[in-house]
């Protein structure tokens, strides 16, 4: 998930028991032990509908619980914005570089009006959420206001596919400046400093997705700049694939232990992490053509299904219960891993009231539906060539965005939007998964 804080805000409003499950130190163990009360029908305020560039061409959150600025329509720029100035004309190329993209996608068959109205809602978001920075953040709220790995990873493909490979490019080589040397990233980066913002653990499906994302801005480059871009990256390629290798033993052993979407401490490997190495390794094999890189996924591949896929791919080796994760394999294209039946599964198993579902079955039962791992499963869903299912979480997507037209991080029993708004991995999620049925 794009913020941890959310995890550890205490709910607000009328009904509101306790802490989210995945809260401060002890995290998820905490939740499992003390099996706190539960609130189904949790409320949590709506902290902005959106963000907005004000008249000095400053970002200010928008509605909610915010500021009374109002974004003029379609567009992330306030009704009081000087018209000519250089903040709308940036935002006015980022919209024309998405034109043939955004044409292809409304004559493509079985695209409604609505699914086209969230490409644009989504489009709009990820723009003012990178527009003047190295990386897009995760959110516009203080504690979302941050570069996390796996969020930029998913943006970066988003941007490639719909027409802005530069942009893509720049990003993948911010985190490519980033990197450690032993090929780990930190949970999250300053965007003004470089540097991680507390001491919270790193997270290694970091250094798998931004490869993965890197062999996907490649093929999006086609045979013009794909050379390009695997130079530019070399650097990223390299460090990330060779990590991989280390950490699993050329793909023979489970990768290190560390926190994944959840972001909560844990004591053994999760499926998050599994999906990101393999992804990884896939990846890695791809750009490079190297035989050993193959092997190292090849048999990583079959570790997985010995471990993890004996017990039915669970949040855990032998239990767990279902996690959103499993939607990894598919998004990221590492078809075969799971059965369609098992991803499709995952609307029912973890189903929240408000239409759409908790990371996981261990989650706190609290009513509340989660856009990240939603929108993850509909991308699965979508590279998996289960068009219909994607498209319903696409239109539920659609149906839950704020006034303002931007999509949230949670959405509330009752259907409500809720917390924060916009959501960079989110709308990442939700254009990557309309490129998808666009190329079907």
């Amino acid at each position: 998930m794009p913020s941890p804080s959310s995890r550890r805000q205490v709910l607000r409003g009328a009904g509101a028991l306790a802490a989210l499950g995945a809260v401060g130190a002890g995290g998820f163990t905490a939740h499992r032990t003390l099996n706190p009360a539960v609130d189904p029908a949790a409320e949590i305020p709506l902290w902005s509908q959106t963000v907005v560039y004000d008249a000095e061409g400053r970002r200010r959150l928008a509605g909610g619980r915010a500021t009374d600025a109002a974004p003029a329509p379609g567009s992330r720029l306030s009704t009081d914005h000087p018209d000519p100035s250089a903040t709308r004309e940036r935002a006015s190329q980022f919209w024309e570089g998405t034109a043939a993209w955004r044409s292809a996608l409304a004559e493509t068959p079985g695209i409604s009006e609505e699914m086209t109205s969230l490409a644009g809602s989504a489009l709009r978001d990820l723009w003012v959420l990178c527009d003047e920075l190295p990386a897009p953040v995760a959110g516009w709220n203080g504690p979302w206001r941050y570069i996390w790995p796996r969020d930029a990873a998913f943006c970066a493909a988003a941007l490639a596919r719909v027409g802005h490979l530069d942009a893509a490019l720049s990003t993948l080589r911010h985190l490519q400046s980033l990197q450690a040397r032993d090929g780990w990233f930190e949970a999250r980066y300053d965007p003004g400093t470089g540097k991680a913002p507390d001491g919270r653990h790193r997270q290694f499906d970091g250094t798998g997705l931004l490869l993965w994302a890197a062999a996907e801005v490649a093929d999006a480059a086609g045979p013009e700049r794909g050379d390009e871009v695997v130079d530019a990256l070399d650097a990223l390629i390299t460090t990330s694939l060779s990590a991989l290798h280390t950490g699993t033993r050329g793909g023979a052993g489970l990768p290190p232990v560390s926190p994944d979407y959840w972001e909560v401490r844990e004591r053994s490997v999760t499926l998050g992490i599994m999906a990101a190495t393999l992804t990884g390794l896939r990846a890695g094999a791809h750009l490079t053509g190297r035989r050993s890189a193959q092997e190292a996924a090849e048999t990583f591949a079959v570790l997985l299904s010995g471990t993890f896929g004996r017990h039915g791919h669970q949040r855990y080796r032998r239990g767990g219960g279902p996690d959103s994760a499993l939607a990894f394999f598919d998004a990221t294209g590492c078809h075969g891993v799971v059965r369609a039946e098992q991803l499709l599964s995952l609307r029912a198993s973890l189903a929240r009231p408000g239409g759409g579902i908790a990371p996981g079955a261990s989650w706190r039962e609290d009513g509340i539906s989660w856009t990240p791992s939603t929108s993850l499963l509909g991308l699965g869903l979508a590279r998996a060539g289960e068009r219909e299912a994607a498209s319903q979480i696409l239109h539920w997507l659609a149906e839950h965005r704020t006034e303002a037209g931007s999509l949230p991080e949670k959405v509330l029993f009752d259907g409500r939007p809720a917390e924060v708004a916009p959501l960079a991995w989110t709308a990442a999620n939700a254009v990557i998964a309309l490129d998808e049925l666009l190329r079907t």
